[in-house]
């Protein structure tokens, strides 16, 4: 059969719901101006079976169109994505370290790396320092972009789990790119789940998991989809046009998207200038999330 590749829990429950397997599984959704949030719960093991999702909750916050990284809808975005986050957060107190995932070498794979750039790093300010900087009582924020297997030859949750052993922070948020099934949602969506995360399994290059029982401490995984797979991306678009694909024609359009059966990934011809704002975004709402007591506009100051 033909695997419909995705990381979005939203997606996953709308493919599902169209086989009509659903069971063990919740859904919401809202619209706060120009932002969509879908809230997708997975129950129990059910549910599990059902869209390919750990137990959890999974949040995705779509915005339409991040022109710029100072309108309106980008100012809104983050505000929406900071206000899941600390829904997440909440009952945690103490230090937390942020991680980007990735590799800061190649764009699709750098929304982590370059989130990291715009996170307020504070746990190494304190003491008369803190007074004088004007951040006395902002919560102890530590960075780190632990790079790639290929690069390091350690695991990038290897990694993690040493400076968890070390740090002893209260949660670890990761940042990491996604695969979407709709090249509609390319940068413009937030994935927000408790549950942490996989590396590289969007791609099928699924790596040391970082998640609560590997690290030993609440794991929030922040996402962005960069890249769409080739084969689901062909199949989608013929089935949008109002052709219906059965089974083997969907077999014979994987084959032709994915020659000798290598998988192929799309990513937009802007992939640079999306990766920029939808790391900026990212980065943004952690720092709102952690450290509400900084305006949007100190923020930037700060980190100019």
């Amino acid at each position: 059969m033909a695997q419909i590749r995705t990381d979005l829990a939203v997606e996953a429950h709308e493919i599902a719901k169209n086989a009509g397997r659903l069971t063990g599984v919740e859904s919401s959704e809202e619209t706060i101006g120009h932002v969509k949030c879908t809230r997708v719960k997975v129950l129990d093991e059910h549910g599990e079976q059902a869209i390919g999702k750990p137990v959890g909750t999974y949040v995705t916050v779509e915005v339409p169109g991040l022109d710029d990284t100072e309108g309106e809808t980008f100012l809104s975005a983050v505000e929406a994505v900071a206000r899941e986050l600390g829904e997440v957060l909440k009952g945690m107190q103490g230090e937390v370290l942020v991680a980007g995932l990735g590799n800061a070498e190649m764009t699709p794979d750098a929304i982590g790396p370059r989130s990291v750039q715009n996170v307020l790093v504070t746990r190494h300010v304190a003491g008369e320092l803190s007074q004088i900087s004007g951040m006395e009582g902002t919560r102890g924020v530590a960075a780190i972009a632990p790079g790639v297997l290929g690069q390091t030859g350690v695991e990038a949750g290897e990694i993690l789990k040493a400076l968890v052993l070390k740090l002893n922070p209260a949660a670890v948020i990761v940042v990491d790119a996604l695969a979407s099934r709709r090249a509609a949602r390319l940068g413009n969506t937030i994935q927000i789940a408790d549950t942490g995360i996989i590396p590289g399994s969007g791609v099928g290059n699924a790596r040391f998991a970082v998640n609560q029982e590997s690290l030993g401490v609440p794991v929030i995984a922040l996402g962005v989809p960069t890249v769409v797979d080739a084969a689901t991306l062909a199949v989608d678009l013929i089935e949008d046009a109002g052709f219906h694909a059965d089974e083997a024609a969907r077999e014979k359009i994987r084959h032709s998207a994915c020659p000798n059966d290598t998988p192929m990934f799309v990513t937009p011809r802007f992939i640079d200038l999306i990766v920029e704002h939808a790391a900026r975004l990212t980065g943004f709402a952690i720092n709102r999330a952690l450290n509400p007591s900084i305006s949007y506009d100190d923020m930037v100051a700060m980190l100019a």
